[in-house]
């Protein structure tokens, strides 16, 4: 069929025409908002407490929310956090190690969780995401300094844990006799971080287009301080108690915490 373009067009074909431009344009100015007008709105909604613990791998915390984006879907790359205690300005650099499960099961007895090794995850578009964190040191290996720091004590603590027939109470009593021991002792207490006071904890997601903070705020009793710093003593004579097969448990401290105005 032959055009003839001397005839004017009628409404009918302009109507039609315009439609079909339409019907292209559309999903390009779609695609054209969504890339480049649409902005993406991402947030981290914390859900109950917060949990700080002290161990042999330093000071660290786990906390637990949901994280919710708007407009665009993400990805989740890292998440950080810092802790700064405000009475002397001194920051934990913390970093995400692992996923504990919130879901706890009981197995002979023993409360047990699984772990999962942290991982960037995605958020859809208009969707919340789950995500229970815990938190590692990111300053160095303190693993490796707190057995560093124990390992005297441990050498000089052999020569009594080999004698037959000693109570452990006596055994005890002598490790805690040593020199090496109160040496340990303030060389640990040197890695703790939770002492009495207020704390501000900002919380870095970074995710596909760019990065965002959450601060929050919270303080530490005298009382609670001390109740977890008792884990160092447990430090110091966990190599008697694994000689007699004992369970020494790590305290821990859960707080409230809100998002800093």
């Amino acid at each position: 069929m032959s055009i003839d373009f001397k005839q004017p067009m009628t409404a009918y074909e302009f109507i039609a025409i315009l439609l079909s431009s339409l019907a292209l344009l559309i999903p390009i100015v779609r695609w054209f908002y969504d890339r480049y007008i649409k902005k993406l709105k991402i947030n981290f909604l914390p859900s109950g407490m917060i949990t700080l613990y002290h161990n042999k791998s330093g000071s660290y915390l786990n906390l637990g929310g949901v994280y919710e984006a708007k407009n665009k879907s993400t990805t989740i790359r890292e998440i950080s956090a810092k802790v700064i205690r405000l009475s002397d300005s001194a920051v934990l650099p913390l970093i995400w190690s692992s996923f504990p499960s919130p879901v706890y099961r009981k197995i002979a007895g023993n409360i047990e969780t699984s772990f999962e090794t942290a991982h960037p995850f995605k958020v859809e578009a208009e969707t919340l995401v789950p995500a229970f964190i815990e938190f590692a040191n990111k300053a160095g290996n303190i693993d490796g300094t707190s057995n560093e720091i124990l390992y005297p004590l441990l050498n000089a603590s052999s020569p009594i844990l080999s004698q037959p027939g000693l109570p452990i109470i006596e055994i005890d009593r002598r490790v805690k006799a040593l020199p090496e021991f109160g040496e340990a002792k303030l060389n640990l207490c040197d890695l703790f971080f939770w002492k009495p006071g207020k704390y501000q904890l900002t919380i870095t997601a970074v995710h596909t287009s760019g990065s965002f903070d959450k601060t929050y705020e919270f303080d530490l009793t005298d009382d609670e301080s001390k109740f977890i710093k008792g884990n160092i003593d447990n430090l110091l004579v966990a190599h008697i108690a694994e000689q007699y097969k004992l369970f020494l448990p790590m305290r821990t401290i859960t707080k409230a915490y809100k998002e800093k105005v």
